[in-house]
Formats: C-alpha cells, sequence, structure tokens
C-alpha cells in the first residue's frame, strides 16, 4: 500500500522514519508492503532521503490511484479540513493525530468517509500511543460506558508534579516544562485546558455515540494552583490533578468537564506522574479499566498512527468503522447541577468567627490544616451537593474571600 503523510514536522518525521525503517514489520503485521510515496510541505529537506518525495500540490495526491491512506500531521484546522476532505471524497482513507481537526469536525469527515468507501481513523489524537481509541470503539464495545476520568495533559501533569513532589511554583514549573520541550512558548492550550477539552469531547463522543464540541463542556486550567492547595491536598493525602471527566446521567444527558481535582493519594491516577497519561474506564460489564502510558512525544504518537496505517491496509474497505452520530442540541448537562464536594481556600478578618458561619452555612464542613498557614488563611471541604447550591452559599459569606476552588474527585 502507498500512502502520502501531510506535514512532515515532529510527528510526520516519525510516521516516515518507522515506515522507512520498518519494512518487514508493516509487510509481517499489515500484510503487505508499506511505502511513503509523497510527502506534502511547505518545506523542500533539501539533502535529507525525503527530499525527492517532497510536494508542494495536495492535487498531486488526490488524483494518484496509488495513494491509498493519507496520513494528516499538519495541524490546526485548516488546511488540514479542506484536505482531509477531499482525500475521503476520492476514496481515500485518512489517518490523522489531529486533536483539533477530530473535535471540531469529525462530523463532516465521517460523513464524507461513509459516502465514499473510505475510512477516517484518529487513534493518536488522544494520549498519544495510550490505544484508547481503539479500546473504546472494538475491545470495550459491548459495554454501556457509564464513565470515564483521565491525565489527558502530559505538559500539565508535568507541572503539577514538580509543584507538589518539589514544591516549585506554576511559574517555576512551567519553565522548566518549556526548557525541556514539553510545553510551547504560548502554553495556552495545555496550561488552560484547551487541549485536555479537545480530548475529553472525542471520548465522550466515542463513549456516547453523539458529537460533543468543546464549547460545550465547561473547561478549567491550572494557572491559579497555588504551592498553599498543594499543601492542603497533601494533609489530607490527595494530589491535585487536571482531568477530563464524563459521565452519563440517569436523565439520558451526558456530564462532562475539564478542571483541577483533589484525588485520593491512594488511587492508580493519582500516582501517575510527570509526562504520562492515564484513562479510566467504567463499562456496565467489565468495571474498571486504566490505560496508561506516554501521552505524546514523537514516537508514541508516530507509532499510533503507523498503527491505524497498517490497520487501513489489514481491513477491506468495507469494513472500516469508526463512527458516532450527530450532535444533539442539550445533551450535555449544566456543569453547575453536577454533584460535588468543593475544596475551598479563602480569608478571613476573623478566622475563629468565619469558620462557625462557614460551617452553619454549608451544614458542616472539614477544616484543613497545613504548617506556616497565616492566621487568616482558611481551606474547607463541603459535603457534596449541587455545585451551583455550594456556590450560592459561598458567595452569601460577607466575612470569607474565597481564593481557590476546586473539585473533589
Amino acid at each position: 500500500m502507498k500512502i502520502a503523510v501531510m506535514g512532515c514536522g515532529i510527528v510526520g518525521t516519525g510516521v516516515v522514519e518507522i515506515t522507512d525503517n520498518k519494512p518487514d514489520l508493516m509487510k509481517n503485521s499489515a500484510g503487505e508492503p508499506i511505502e511513503v510515496k509523497y510527502i506534502l510541505d511547505i518545506r523542500d529537506f533539501t539533502g535529507t532521503p525525503y527530499e525527492s518525495r517532497v510536494i508542494k500540490d495536495i492535487d498531486i495526491i488526490l488524483n494518484d490511484s496509488e495513494i491509498e491512506t493519507v496520513v494528516e500531521t499538519m495541524g490546526g484546522i485548516e488546511p488540514a479540513f479542506t484536505f482531509c476532505k477531499k482525500c475521503l471524497e476520492k476514496g481515500k482513507n485518512v489517518v490523522t493525530s489531529n486533536k483539533a481537526l477530530v473535535a471540531a469536525k469529525a462530523e463532516e469527515l465521517f460523513s464524507a468517509a461513509r459516502e465514499n468507501n473510505a475510512a477516517f481513523m484518529f487513534e493518536a489524537a488522544v494520549c498519544g500511543g495510550i490505544p484508547v481509541i481503539r479500546t473504546m470503539f472494538s475491545s470495550l464495545s459491548a459495554n454501556n460506558i457509564t464513565s470515564f476520568a483521565g491525565i489527558l495533559n502530559g505538559t500539565t501533569n508535568f507541572i503539577l508534579t514538580k509543584m507538589i513532589n518539589e514544591k516549585m511554583s506554576f511559574d517555576q514549573a512551567l519553565k522548566i516544562a518549556q526548557e525541556k520541550g514539553y510545553a510551547e512558548k504560548d502554553p495556552t492550550a495545555d496550561v488552560e485546558g484547551l487541549d485536555a477539552g479537545r480530548k475529553t469531547c472525542i471520548l465522550a463522543s466515542i463513549a456516547y455515540g453523539t458529537h460533543v464540541y468543546p464549547e460545550e463542556i465547561h473547561t478549567e486550567g491550572i494557572r491559579k494552583i497555588t504551592l498553599e492547595d498543594a499543601a492542603y491536598a497533601a494533609s489530607k493525602g490527595y494530589k491535585i490533578k487536571l482531568l477530563g471527566k464524563a459521565d452519563k446521567l440517569k436523565n439520558g444527558k451526558i456530564s462532562a468537564i475539564v478542571c483541577p481535582f483533589f484525588v485520593e493519594g491512594n488511587s492508580l491516577i493519582s500516582g501517575v506522574n510527570g509526562v504520562y497519561n492515564a484513562i479510566s474506564i467504567t463499562g456496565d460489564s467489565i468495571g474498571d479499566v486504566l490505560l496508561y502510558g506516554q501521552g505524546a512525544g514523537r514516537e508514541a504518537t508516530a507509532s499510533a498512527v503507523v498503527g491505524d496505517v497498517m490497520e487501513c491496509a489489514r481491513l477491506k474497505k468495507n469494513e472500516k468503522h469508526y463512527y458516532w452520530a450527530e450532535h444533539q442540541e442539550d445533551i450535555i448537562e449544566d456543569y453547575e447541577l453536577y454533584e460535588n464536594a468543593l475544596y475551598i481556600r479563602g480569608y478571613a478578618k476573623n478566622a475563629s468567627e468565619s469558620i462557625i458561619n462557614i460551617r452553619e452555612s454549608f451544614g458542616g464542613v472539614e477544616v484543613l490544616k497545613r504548617e506556616d498557614a497565616p492566621e487568616n488563611e482558611i481551606a474547607f471541604i463541603t459535603g457534596k451537593a449541587k455545585e451551583k447550591e455550594l456556590r450560592d452559599i459561598l458567595s452569601e459569606l460577607t466575612d470569607f474571600a474565597p481564593a481557590s476552588i476546586i473539585r473533589i474527585l
């Protein structure tokens, strides 16, 4: 099978290297040789092994009947969406690592794939080398997925690990993440939770069979997490993790959210550190499943892309299967109606009097302690209730100024 790679950056280069350097593995596992015929890129790659295969015109790929599968590793929405749709309309399979593309445009690309007897596959779009997409689509397909929760962004997990284990500030940990290449010069997509939000939408769409858009789910990042919060979490045996989480509710709606959580220290997810990712999935037949591994990086992500390419080679066209239904209006429940317990930290002029008011207002709370806390600092955990009710109570406290609010998993 001959393929084309659109975008030869970090991941695209990895795809070409794996395909070029492992011909026997490709043939044995896919049932036929796999060859990269074209590399579509704005650069020339002069003096490299890629130079003779570089092209600038998408029409060369579209009009070449030998190209059965096209790999998209360009990133972003455009021109990736237009190019992918045109390839599918020509009956060519498309494999992508582009989470933004899948989260925003999967409905249209699925439609083009079905109409033209092609496949649209995207294992690498969520958690790099961890096979969560294929696991949810295939291995767990006999289950109703009741919930999932995961560390879906390695950059934020690295930063939080540094803050918790080495008592670094957010800014210090972010600087190290950037120096190591884990965080971009503009880290907004990672630290504001946008990257994890796109991945959560993809997983929720698979789990619950209807397209979920990023703008529908409440998303918070980690910029506001402080060493004080980490210390209070530790005092209770918790760690702070940025999670993407979704549940199927009894009313038929979906709860989905991306935000920091206090996670119990003895849970499997709390022990996932550094740039690693993990996803816990609960099905009605199988119970709990935990997937763990490298969520990013050239090798891990390229491995998942090539795995999809090999799957396209193994399957006949009428067996290609990734799909979810069109978007349903009002399928996502208002996050303020979810039931949560909240960790709240803030300051009061008179801490002892304020704690009395807090206990009376919330109907009982657990007050937390940490070393070297200022006298006017108060931190506590509420009981479980609808988040709107808890926030309404908090807003009525006139003698307490909240500084941090974090949900309890």
